[in-house]
């Protein structure tokens, strides 16, 4: 039987919510081999910042019983608090919370910690927000490389918008800690070539997202009816030789039927796959 050499990771949203074993179980059922935790803007979510060792413990328990790794955490709280901004106070905050999640990584075991690229999201970007924000990334980075945590940038769709600038800002802070997370859909929504992108990108990309998306149109797109070819996608990552973990990036908080709607996606990807990354 092939065996894949890749993992396949499975995005918190792309579940309903329920308690940590049963979205656990969901994943491991489904065929994923790791899961991506959620800190967005939500109160709820951004709530786990303050978990204590004790709470992270059923976490890690219930992840550990369904054979799930705690492969990731993508923390969009940062575009309500994002650390380009021109105010001072939220700046302070951000680079608070940014500190307790590099934290929380280490305490749950998260191997790599996702960072959005917005220097700002919610206010007007200027050159100085995006300096501010490579300049207190450098800052995290060095927290960072104290737990031992990967931090990896995220190209979106304001900011950092490619492979290229991520690996700009890599090469300036020059750390073995700050690394690239790119997603294949944000740069072909925003009409980007993402194959030399990512051709730029090896050695310093350590997890992609996987998804779809249509011309200016990022969220929501089901697998497969978008702009972005996989089969093509699956050769590109075959001929460069990456075997970094895979994140499916879905939305299905509110849908009963996400069980199915995954299924079929995992379905999706392995016809598209055909073989790639197995032994």
């Amino acid at each position: 039987m092939a065996v894949r050499k890749f993992s396949l990771v499975l995005y918190e949203k792309a579940l309903m919510p329920h308690d940590w074993s049963k979205m656990f179980s969901d994943t491991a059922q489904l065929g994923f081999d790791g899961f991506e935790i959620s800190v967005d803007e939500t109160e709820e979510r951004l709530s786990r910042l303050d978990w204590t060792e004790k709470d992270c413990l059923p976490v890690i328990r219930a992840a550990k019983e369904n054979g799930v790794a705690l492969q990731s955490l993508c923390f969009s709280g940062q575009r309500r608090f994002p650390m380009g901004s021109s105010d001072g106070t939220v700046v302070e905050k951000s680079l608070s919370m940014m500190t307790k999640c590099i934290r929380l990584c280490q305490s749950l075991g998260v191997r790599v910690l996702q960072v959005a690229g917005y220097d700002v999201f919610y206010e007007q970007a200027t050159p100085e927000t995006y300096r501010r924000y490579i300049h207190n990334l450098a800052k995290m980075t060095r927290v960072a490389e104290r737990h031992g945590v990967m931090l990896a940038i995220e190209p979106v769709e304001k900011g950092v918008l490619s492979v290229q600038m991520a690996l700009e800002i890599v090469r300036e802070v020059n750390s073995p800690f700050l690394q690239i997370y790119p997603d294949v859909a944000n740069m072909a929504a925003l009409g980007i070539d993402y194959f030399p992108q990512i051709e730029a990108g090896v050695g310093h990309i350590v997890q992609i997202h996987i998804r779809d998306a249509l011309p200016d149109f990022f969220y929501g797109v089901d697998i497969g009816s978008g702009i972005v070819d996989f089969e093509k996608t699956f050769r590109l990552f075959e001929g460069l030789h990456l075997a970094c973990p895979l994140t499916l990036e879905m939305w299905n908080l509110d849908n009963p039927r996400y069980m199915e709607i995954l299924g079929n996606a995992v379905h999706f990807i392995e016809q598209a796959s055909n073989g790639y990354g197995q032994i």
